[in-house]
């Protein structure tokens, strides 16, 4: 009995160390395939270097694109939390996420009544605006429009004779100027907006887009 239990077990044995040898033989095999297939291969250095400036291509773009517009975001939320709160703000509108927003407002929480006369509350507003403008990264642009509402004369054209609307745009882009707003990032407008309204446009422009607006400016007009 004793001498039956030993044979079955060497069996056992047997057929264990030839599984253990198979999967042995097996695995120097695919082994030693892939070690040929490694060896005989060969590396296409053009198309690997198309592949790797491809790469970087894409990565430098997402850069130039994500770049303006996190930057861009920082200033729209820099001048909705200053005007958040501001007196006479009727809406404070994204109209393009990192790159242009609109602030709509009374001329009567800017200006004196019926003067043009811009308010001593708003100074630190101003100050405020002007850091923001500022604060652009080098060879970015930081702009802003401002729009007083003007109703259309006869014949759907604006005023040719000064208004208190031309009065009062002038002196908020002098009063600008005066406490130290860059020159080249703000400019003023009449506007088809409701009377007793005005309208603050700001821009975030890569130096492409600059470089597009200001030729645009300068550019003949067309007959």
């Amino acid at each position: 009995m004793i001498e039956k239990k030993i044979s079955i077990r060497r069996t056992l044995i047997a057929r264990s160390d030839s599984t253990i040898l198979q999967f042995l033989s097996l695995y120097l095999l695919i082994l030693a395939f892939f070690i040929l297939l490694v060896t005989i291969s060969t590396v296409d250095k053009k198309k690997l270097d198309d592949v790797v400036a491809s790469i970087k291509s894409d990565a430098e773009l997402d850069k130039r694109e994500t770049g303006p517009i996190l930057e861009g975001q920082v200033f729209q939320d820099k001048t909705t939390e200053l005007f958040a709160t501001a007196l006479g703000v009727e809406k404070i509108e994204i109209m393009q996420l990192g790159k242009v927003m609109r602030i709509q407002m009374t001329v009567d929480a800017i200006f004196e009544s019926e003067s043009d006369v811009v308010k001593k509350s708003q100074q630190p507003t101003i100050d405020r605006v002007i850091a923001a403008l500022s604060s652009r990264p080098p060879g970015y642009q930081f702009d802003m429009e401002f729009v007083v509402g003007s109703a259309y004369s006869s014949g759907q054209n604006f005023p040719t004779q000064e208004t208190i609307e031309m009065r009062r745009a002038g002196s908020f882009i002098r009063e600008m100027l005066s406490r130290g707003a860059p020159p080249d990032s703000v400019s003023i407008g009449l506007g088809n907006i409701d009377n007793g309204q005005a309208v603050m446009w700001f821009y975030v422009r890569s130096p492409n887009d600059a470089k597009k607006f200001y030729k645009r400016l300068i550019a003949p007009p067309e007959d």
